[in-house]
């Protein structure tokens, strides 16, 4: 499952961008395999670090006031 928020997921993108306007001004081809693994992660969701979070599930009450109808 996709594990990063949005706002995360820009970030790496902009990093990623970073990286490979750096690499080609600069003329390092090295950094291309970085630029990629920071793309890779943004896109697979990978989270480095930090701790898991885990979701909570709250259940709703049945309303009691009107019984309940039939889909169709």
């Amino acid at each position: 499952m996709f594990k990063l928020r949005i706002h995360i997921l820009i970030l790496r993108y902009y990093l990623m961008m970073l990286i490979a306007i750096i690499a080609v001004y600069t003329d390092q081809a090295w950094l291309i395999a970085v630029a990629m693994a920071v793309a890779i992660s943004a896109v697979l969701g990978y989270r480095f670090g930090g701790t898991e979070e885990k979701g909570k599930v709250v259940r709703m009450e049945t309303s009691t006031e009107k019984p309940a109808r039939k889909a169709g």
